[in-house]
């Protein structure tokens, strides 16, 4: 098959999207397919290829809210250009365009990462709301199948807006610590810091777990690995939240092998996001073997199921005594730990998800229904007592 990915910052080194991408694409390319991914151009310069995928950098705006419309336009000019069996788009914008492609005869798949719809991100106003509503409207009415990471996303679309989702996760790799060699040069010693990693904006939660983890008097340093693009007001408010505490340590995005290493030796990976479709992050950190400790809503306890612990969404409160009790309980962490690792194991596997992404993919082309075996219901997280 020859199949298109619409549209990704910088496929290299971006965030969930981009690895999700990055790592289906390559595993497609391994079973004999032909896979093109294009790229927003302003995100940084990209190689032709990469991993086996061909790359292609559109222009778009720079400006946040006209980003994803103004690249999801000329990735569907440029791939109407082209004859690809599938188009795999990875938002609304994008597919509310599929109707170019469509016209060289390719099959469109729209596949949806946040839960809720895209008019509800806090950081766009209502104008910009109102155009990606009715995007929406459009995308869904152009693709000839709705798919979503999580059946949390799933349910609400069914229920909310009475369309029905097939359910594909994301997925992550069970993987082996990497040895502890650049986190020495942050300070860190294996063991001895909460990490988490994310972009740095409002719904990602980060100003909670901050503002948390300054309560407690500990012997223990809080990894923030993530970033913006930018400066921007969120980011100054966060850094301001840090104050003078040394324990607070910004290593910016991280990557490569600090990355790894930052996974292999924290004590907990902490994940306070308001609003989330399946967290990659959350996936990654289970599958070497961490402890996670979650915000309550629905995609985050879909994702750790009894593999992790929680605590009450946008509560400062309960997540420091939820903080506090995992420092204390050492033997609880340790148990948790195996069963992240086997949860990623037997429901997440890259493999598994490749497969199913493939079958999607030849049913659409065939004309036959795609249905997915129910093998990992919704479970609730850990309780602490």
């Amino acid at each position: 098959m020859r199949i298109a990915f619409s549209v990704v910052k910088n496929i290299t080194g971006g965030g969930g999207i981009e690895k999700y991408t990055s790592e289906l694409g390559s595993r497609l390319v391994q079973r004999g397919h032909e896979v093109t991914v294009y790229t927003m151009r302003h995100y940084g310069d990209v190689p032709q290829r990469h991993l086996g995928m061909r790359i292609v950098s559109v222009p778009s705006f720079a400006a946040p809210c006209l980003q994803k419309l103004s690249c999801s336009v000329t990735a569907a000019i440029k791939s109407s250009m082209e004859k690809y069996d599938i188009v795999h788009m990875h938002s609304f914008p994008p597919c509310a365009f599929a109707w170019l492609p469509k016209l060289r005869g390719a099959k469109c798949v729209l596949q949806v990462h946040g839960l809720g719809l895209e008019w509800k991100n806090k950081r766009w106003g209502t104008l910009t709301w109102s155009v990606v509503k009715i995007l929406e409207k459009l995308a869904l009415s152009q693709s000839h199948i709705n798919t979503a990471v999580s059946r949390t996303q799933c349910a609400f679309y069914r229920t909310q807006c009475g369309v029905e989702m097939q359910y594909i996760p994301t997925a992550a790799d069970v993987k082996p610590k990497t040895e502890a060699r650049e986190i020495y040069r942050l300070g860190l010693e294996p063991k001895k810091y909460i990490f988490f990693a994310c972009r740095m904006v409002p719904e990602k939660g980060v100003h909670y777990l901050i503002s948390a983890f300054r309560r407690l008097d500990i012997d223990m340093k809080l990894v923030i690995g993530g970033d913006t693009q930018r400066d921007t007001e969120y980011r100054r408010k966060v850094f301001k939240l840090a104050g003078d505490d040394r324990r607070v340590v910004f290593p910016g995005f991280a990557d490569g092998r600090l990355l790894e290493e930052l996974f292999s030796h924290c004590y907990v990976y902490a994940h306070p996001s308001e609003a989330e479709g399946l967290s990659m992050s959350i996936l990654e950190a289970m599958s070497y073997g961490n402890c996670c400790l979650v915000s309550d809503i629905p995609a985050n306890l879909e994702a750790i199921g009894g593999a992790g612990f929680s605590f009450a969404n946008k509560n400062v409160d309960d997540l420091a005594g939820r903080l506090r009790w995992l420092l204390e309980h050492r033997e609880e962490v340790e148990a948790v730990n195996v069963r992240a690792k086997e949860r990623i194991r037997q429901h997440y596997s890259w493999q598994s998800i490749s497969e199913q992404i493939e079958k999607l993919y030849l049913s659409i082309l065939n004309g036959q229904p795609y249905t997915v075996e129910e093998k990992n219901p919704l479970s609730q997280s850990v309780s602490i007592h």
